[in-house]
């Protein structure tokens, strides 16, 4: 299997990119739709109670509880990513083994892909990227978040995403038609390779 990640800020395009692939035919591993299923299982939640108690109201569970508390401080994120990036990495590690002798074409969709040190499983990595107002107002729109919400998580992406020369970069801020051949002459440097 060949595994390119797909990574950017948050509100930068992952899942615009995604989407494209997959009409174009491709698996892509959405790891943000994995960290979303972890919050319905019972044993997981468990762990967040245990760790974050005051994160359930009336005994049931409020997200937005638990995100304010973890991006306004460094320690309880850290303490949070303690309890989901091993769960999200054993997912991608499993994936990666059943499928290892396959010889197709998959992709990644994380935004802490850099972070957890995902990149070492891929042979290649897409970042997505937009002005940040663009990405400011996709995220407001789209999880009805406030401006001061969404500064304190993408301050803390910031340090998180390693732009060099080998990384292809595809800014999102366009038509679906410019996106999709963008994508498709990636595809065919990548096919290349």
């Amino acid at each position: 299997m060949y595994l390119v990640g797909i990574t950017g800020f948050i509100g930068s395009g992952k899942t615009t990119i995604g989407q494209i692939l997959r009409d174009l035919g491709f698996v892509v591993f959405d790891m943000d739709v994995w960290c979303r299923k972890m919050y319905f299982e019972k044993s997981f939640l468990d762990i967040i109670h245990k760790n974050f108690p005051q994160t359930f109201i009336n005994g049931k569970f409020d997200k937005k509880v638990l995100r304010n508390l973890v991006f306004s401080n460094e320690k309880e994120l850290q303490k949070l990513e303690g309890l989901t990036h091993p769960y999200l990495k054993q997912k991608l590690l499993h994936i990666i083994h059943k499928n290892r002798l396959k010889p197709y074409l998959c992709f990644i969709e994380s935004a802490l892909l850099y972070k957890m040190n995902l990149d070492k499983y891929c042979s290649d990595v897409i970042i997505t990227t937009a002005p940040y107002k663009v990405m400011q107002k996709r995220v407001m729109l789209r999880d009805g978040i406030s401006a001061d919400d969404f500064d304190n998580i993408f301050k803390n992406q910031y340090n998180n995403l390693n732009v060099d020369e080998s990384c292809f970069i595809i800014n999102t801020h366009q038509n679906l038609s410019t996106l999709t051949t963008d994508i498709l002459q990636i595809l065919s440097e990548i096919e290349e390779c």
